[in-house]
């Protein structure tokens, strides 16, 4: 009996295929569509409490560094406007691994910008990790990659220590007409499962411009 339900527990786990495509009009003339591989993620247009408590202690020390202090609810009020920038946050409330998507349009005048132009900008990404508040020993490296509908896209992959806690990070900076888009992906390394279905929900993005209603 143990070895019928043990066959039957792995054909299960071999018949069981990724969620439902979720499907998000992020602007009038752009929609992402991506596939979560477990029901352990979650995709909300709003960041998830856990980013803004962390958002705001960020800001704390920010501040404190000016010498300047901020009364909790106005700490939150701020971490609401940083973060109100991403479009579309995908998180695993359980373990705080989080995903920000973010699109930029060009502005007024600005010419779309090249592979060269990407490719700098996501190094910019990698390197700049360094200079943020409670970051040491940075380990980054960048790369072409390919997202579905974009025309350039570039990767970064790092490793860091974050107030002494490894992290890893990964970014996906490029261009899909007429936006930039910023995909970063932090992982704190409570549950070893989040990185390998961040990469399939990276993989899975598509990226639809021109469908506007």
């Amino acid at each position: 009996m143990r070895k019928v339900s043990f066959f039957i527990a792995v054909l299960s786990f071999l018949w069981a295929g990724p969620l439902a495509a979720e499907t998000i009009r992020v602007r009038p003339d752009l929609i992402v569509e991506l596939n979560l591989p477990s029901a352990r993620w979650t995709i909300s247009r709003q960041a998830p409490d856990f980013l803004l408590e962390e958002t705001a202690e960020h800001l704390e020390h920010e501040l404190a560094g000016q010498g300047k202090q901020l009364d909790p609810g106005k700490l939150r009020a701020a971490a609401v406007n940083r973060l109100a920038a991403n479009e579309i946050f995908v998180f695993n409330p359980d373990s705080g691994a989080v995903l920000t998507l973010d699109f930029s349009p060009l502005r007024e005048g600005e010419d779309p910008p090249g592979r060269k132009t990407v490719a700098a900008s996501a190094r910019y990404a990698g390197d700049s990790l360094a200079s943020e508040e409670g970051i040491t020993e940075v380990d980054a490296e960048t790369g072409k990659t390919s997202v579905e509908g974009a025309e350039h896209a570039y990767r970064v992959a790092a490793r860091y220590r974050h107030h002494g806690q490894p992290t890893e990070f990964v970014g996906i900076v490029g261009f899909v007409r007429p936006y930039w888009f910023f995909f970063y992906y932090t992982d704190p390394l409570k549950d070893r499962r989040d990185a390998g279905e961040m990469n399939t929900i990276l993989a899975s993005t598509v990226l639809k411009a021109g469908t506007a209603e």
